[in-house]
C-alpha cells in the first residue's frame, strides 16, 4: 500500500510539473491593470448605444455585434528601457502561444502591428491588434464581440463619415476627456 501512495504521489508531481504555465492575454491585460504606467481602457460598446441610433438597421446590427473594448499601452516615457523591453517581450510571447490566427501585419520606420483574430473571417468573436510605435510605445487592443464581420463593420464606419455629421467619434473622444488624437484614415471593405 506505501509503494502504490509513494507511486501515484510520484505521478501526481511529474504531471503537475510537466503542466505549461503559459500567461493568457487576459492575465496580461487585468496585470497591466496594476502598472501605473500603462495607460487602461476598458469600454463596453452598450454604452453608446444611442449615439448610433440614426444608421441603418444593417449597421446598428453590425455595431451590436461589438461587445467590448480592452486596451493597454505602455508610452515610451512612462517605461524604463528595461521594463519596455521586458514588457514588449512578454507580451510577444502570449501572443506566439495563442489560437489566434494572424489578419495582416505592418511594419514601416515608424513602427510595426500586427493584427490577430480568433473565431471564421466572417464571424469574427475576438480581434486583437498588437502594436509597437517606436517614438510612441506599445501595446495591445482587443474587441471582442459575437460574431463579428470585418467587412460590415468596415462598412459601418465608411457610412458614418458619409450619413453623419462626422462628430460620432468626436462625441466619444469627448466622453473620455479629449485625450486621443484622431487622424483621419482611409480604410477600404474587405471583399
Amino acid at each position: 500500500m506505501k509503494k502504490i501512495l509513494t507511486f501515484t504521489i510520484l505521478c501526481i508531481t511529474v504531471m503537475l510539473s510537466s503542466c505549461k504555465h503559459e500567461e493568457s492575454l487576459q492575465t496580461y491585460l487585468i496585470k497591466s491593470e496594476d502598472n501605473a504606467n500603462y495607460t487602461r481602457l476598458d469600454f463596453s460598446t452598450s454604452m453608446l448605444g444611442s449615439f448610433f441610433e440614426t444608421t441603418s438597421e444593417e449597421d446598428q446590427k453590425t455595431f451590436e455585434s461589438i461587445k467590448k473594448l480592452n486596451l493597454a499601452f505602455l508610452p515610451v516615457k512612462k517605461a524604463t528601457e528595461e521594463e519596455f523591453s521586458s514588457e514588449r517581450k512578454r507580451l510577444k510571447e502570449i501572443m506566439k502561444n495563442t489560437d489566434y490566427k494572424s489578419l495582416f501585419r505592418v511594419n514601416d520606420k515608424r513602427g510595426k502591428a500586427t493584427v490577430y483574430y480568433s473565431g471564421n473571417t466572417d464571424a469574427i468573436d475576438e480581434i486583437v491588434a498588437v502594436v509597437y510605435a517606436k517614438e510612441l510605445g506599445f501595446g495591445v487592443a482587443r474587441i471582442i464581440g459575437d460574431e463579428m464581420n470585418p467587412a460590415k463593420i468596415m462598412n459601418m464606419l465608411k457610412n458614418m463619415k458619409k450619413n453623419g455629421d462626422g462628430n460620432e467619434l468626436e462625441m466619444i473622444k469627448d466622453m473620455f476627456g479629449g485625450e486621443f488624437q484622431t487622424k483621419k484614415l482611409q480604410v477600404d471593405p474587405i471583399e
